[in-house]
């Protein structure tokens, strides 16, 4: 066995030492006690585009960010809300102005103490930065104290110009933050990075190349080394606060955008965790296996259609509603062939969020599937349009290289022609993909995947919302708005029973979207690994990962 030499001598200077850690539930049954690696090397899926955490936007961004900083508040795993940095808060009678206490055992990476100043700063830096270049930063905008004032069009502002913004430190580990008006899940907002802590002299305002090269960070690791093309290498925070239960002294993340080449490298034992595998491919392998991680997510996969432009035929809302009933999503799932990882999902929401009396997703389900198969029905609604076998209807459908994209995009094509729709698959690089389908607004049908950012409906529901970049291009309208701003002025029940309203007439009645799966996350790990803790948006983070040398 590959290492085998090296691991025997780690194994017997450890006895004979008698310094052998004791595992949690792992290890030799017969003694108790296992060694763990120094380093941790897990693959992620790409390369980051940004590490600033003020701008970072994507999954595999926060691969590196989730081991990187130290937050006011995390999603637990079980999808629940964790102070982190934040020992206790409270709100006034009036529902708008919160109160947040901090530890005073936080600490940057070079030793300085992390205080609510710089939390603030890392707000107020966000809301400068403008929408353009820090997206969440309408967590802030949208919700805060005359912040919609400030970089809504994409304008950038400096933070002396925003005295007016309700953020501010009461004193080093005290920050207040007044709302426009109340909101029942605010404090979820805060697991964003734009809520980060940054300092002045590190994280310049208006600039985020300076998060290229390595810098000082108050999470468990910070950065040894930064190249977003093959690695970053992370080393143990000493000036963390638990840093002394901390067992692997460094990470090291490589960038893999391939799929297959992740599984290769996992099998040839030079990654010990890899992120993003092909599902079916890994789960046949592994079913079974402890190298197989398969965790509960809040994600749905979907099909985008460009009720807006690019198609007039999808301005017809039978059409939209002909596609949705025209597809068996059972055939999606035998095709992804991965046991229970994939679900059938008939609302544009996943299962996984709190609502009125029990699972959101599944309380709608169980009253009325908001999305069904009937090819009958979408056949009738495809004539009423003025397309039949004589007169068919071509679309395109645009999406990226991936093995499970290309499953779905096959099994839409063969479903859709039953109905009359003959469906051209578009591959497309992935950025390039991105910004034809979220920037320019161009494509007609094109595949949408999102993982919670906060554990709120609204997380989802949001995207169509018209002020929105993915609302404003192709989807949405003045009364979807408004029922989401009517949900705000709403607590419990009565906000989520709003919320069912909004998301049935964005799906139901109006059918901008088409809804198809949901889906768990799927990666592998080397057999006795400890502490990669799942997260509900489909990552993990590595504090306390113990790898058995």
């Amino acid at each position: 066995m590959k290492n085998t030499l090296k691991k025997l001598s780690l194994i017997l200077i450890a006895l004979f030492m008698a310094i052998s850690l004791t595992a949690c539930g792992g290890g030799d049954e017969g003694t108790g006690e296992v060694t763990y690696k120094d380093t941790f090397t897990y693959a992620i899926g790409g390369e980051p585009q940004y590490l600033d955490p003020a701008v970072a936007s994507d999954s595999v961004a926060s691969y590196i960010l989730n081991q990187t900083y130290y937050p006011m508040f995390a999603i637990g795993e079980d999808g629940s809300l964790v102070k982190e940095a934040c020992t206790s808060y409270e709100e006034d009678d009036s529902g708008t102005v919160y109160t947040f206490h901090l530890t005073e055992e936080n600490y940057w990476s070079d030793g300085e103490k992390v205080t609510a100043h710089h939390y603030v700063y890392g707000m107020m830096r966000a809301l400068g930065l403008g929408s353009a270049d820090s997206y969440y930063s309408y967590f802030i905008r949208n919700y805060v104290k005359n912040a919609s004032k400030y970089g809504a069009d994409g304008s950038t502002a400096k933070i002396a110009d925003m005295s007016d913004v309700g953020i501010k430190a009461v004193d080093d580990y005290t920050i207040e933050i007044t709302l426009e008006k109340p909101c029942d899940y605010f404090v979820n907002l805060m697991t964003a990075g734009v809520f980060y802590p940054l300092r002045e002299d590190v994280a310049p305002e208006l600039d985020y190349t300076w998060a290229g090269e390595a810098h000082v960070t108050n999470g468990p690791y910070t950065y040894e080394s930064i190249d977003k093309a093959t690695e970053i290498v992370m080393v143990k925070n000493e000036y963390f606060f638990d840093a002394d239960n901390i067992t692997t002294s460094k990470l090291v993340a490589k960038v893999m955008p391939d799929a297959d080449a992740q599984l290769i490298a996992f099998e040839a034992g030079e990654i010990d965790f890899a992120t993003n595998v092909e599902p079916s491919t890994a789960y046949a392998r592994y079913e079974g296996q402890p190298e197989l991680f398969v965790s509960d997510a809040v994600i749905n996969y979907y099909m985008m259609m460009n009720a807006y432009k690019a198609s007039d035929a999808l301005k017809d809302v039978r059409v939209r509603r002909a596609i949705q009933l025209g597809i068996d999503r059972s055939n999606i799932i035998t095709a992804l062939d991965s046991g229970d990882i994939y679900y059938e999902l008939y609302g544009y929401v996943p299962m996984g969020f709190a609502g009125v009396d029990g699972d959101f997703r599944s309380e709608q389900d169980e009253t009325e599937q908001l999305v069904y198969t009937d090819k009958e029905e979408a056949k009738a609604l495809m004539e009423a349009a003025g397309y039949n076998e004589n007169n068919r209807l071509t679309l395109t459908y645009s999406t990226n290289q991936a093995a499970m994209h290309d499953t779905v995009a096959a099994v839409i094509k063969e479903e859709l022609s039953d109905i009359y729709i003959d469906v051209v698959i578009d591959q497309k690089e992935l950025r390039i993909f991105f910004d034809e389908r979220d920037n320019q607004g161009v494509t007609e049908l094109a595949r949408g995947a999102m993982s919670a950012d906060y554990m709120d409906p609204t997380t989802f529901l949001e995207m169509a919302n018209s002020k929105n970049q993915y609302g404003n291009v192709t989807w949405g309208d003045e009364k979807f708005d408004a029922l989401l701003a009517e949900s705000d002025l709403l607590t419990g029940d009565e906000r989520m029973e709003k919320l069912h309203e909004a998301e049935n007439y964005l799906v139901g009645e109006m059918a901008y979207t088409c809804p198809l799966f949901g889906y768990k996350t799927l990666c592998l790990g080397v057999a006795g690994l400890e502490g990669a803790v799942s997260s509900p948006q489909g990552n993990h983070t590595f504090w306390y990962v113990k790898v058995p040398a």
